[in-house]
């Protein structure tokens, strides 16, 4: 297991300067969710609603998440000395985006939709000129991706997808803040949860779009760690990929057309259900090799007690 671990690492572990920045952003954003989480353990109170340790949580490890796995498709990419651009622009705005969702649960009061006082309405636009900028530098690498990605067999599958599911997860995102800011208009209130139509659920679609970066990534480097030929693996990403893919328009059409995730129409039902079939092939396929490597190797006195054994009888 040990031996499998070390392996992930070498695939994942920062090689320059670049690199090395956004690990340290990323990894600083996921320390910040998880002490934030034993905050909200130890703080109590309702995980939901406008004001709770869930936003901080969320973000961080969202943010932190996104971060490493830029790191991953940069090693797959030409080292550029441009890169610092679409690089800086993505690290230091998600560690700002962080900061101030992060600030105000401190300050007890809504990070979104918060138009109370002058101040709080410019942390709320600050908020989304930190998502503009993470957007731009988002684009810019997937578009270097497109000609770039010289890795393993299935990377550029992955990074592109991957950053196109981002950008995707963006639109929603967007779709989320004019819904949410309709009901601070119709209502005066800050809303407590978000929903398409009448119960759409908009963050399953959002989450699905922004994470599944990191299970392509996965599956890749699964793969390349595995005994599968290029060819192979290649075929196995783009299986996962489809699978992936098929599962989150299934969940995004539902969600815009106000229904319920566990209500889906047929056409939806069934587009979902393949693709999470095709996924979990995907993953089967990628898994079964690596078994024989977390299995502990037997130790020499135990070979040696086995073959005395064979040999008395």
């Amino acid at each position: 297991m040990r031996s499998l671990v070390m392996r992930f690492w070498v695939e994942i572990r920062p090689l320059n300067a670049q690199q090395r920045f956004l690990a340290w952003c990323g990894s600083l954003l996921l320390a910040s969710g998880l002490l934030h989480a034993v905050v909200a353990v130890i703080d109590g109170g309702s995980w939901w609603g406008p004001v709770s340790w869930r936003k901080p949580v969320d973000f961080a490890l969202s943010f932190g998440l996104l971060l490493w796995s830029v790191v991953w498709i940069l090693r797959q990419l030409p080292r550029a000395r441009w890169a610092w651009v679409p690089v800086g622009l993505l690290g230091g705005s998600a560690v700002f985006e962080v900061a101030l969702i992060t600030m105000q649960r401190w300050r007890r009061v809504p990070s979104h939709f918060n138009h109370a006082t002058p101040f709080d309405d410019a942390v709320f636009g600050g908020m989304g000129m930190s998502v503009v900028a993470v957007v731009v530098a988002v684009t810019v690498l997937l578009v270097w991706s497109l000609v770039g990605v010289r890795g393993q067999p299935g990377s550029r599958i992955a990074a592109v997808v991957g950053l196109v599911g981002v950008l995707a997860a963006g639109a929603i995102g967007r779709d989320m803040i004019d819904a949410g800011e309709a009901v601070v208009a119709a209502t005066g209130q800050v809303p407590g949860e978000l929903v398409f139509g009448a119960a759409g659920s908009a963050k399953l679609a959002h989450a699905l779009g922004l994470h599944g970066l990191q299970v392509l990534i996965l599956l890749t480097i699964g793969l390349a760690l595995g005994p599968r030929p290029p060819r192979a693996r290649r075929n196995l990403v783009a299986l996962g990929t489809a699978g992936h893919a098929a599962l989150f328009v299934s969940v995004t059409a539902t969600a815009y057309a106000g229904r319920a995730w566990t209500a889906p129409s047929l056409e939806m039902a069934a587009l979902g259900a393949a693709g999470v079939v095709a996924l979990a092939v995907a993953v089967a396929a990628t898994v079964g090799p690596l078994r024989s490597t977390i299995r502990p190797a037997a130790s020499p006195v135990e070979t040696s007690g086995q073959s005395a054994k064979v040999m008395v009888r």
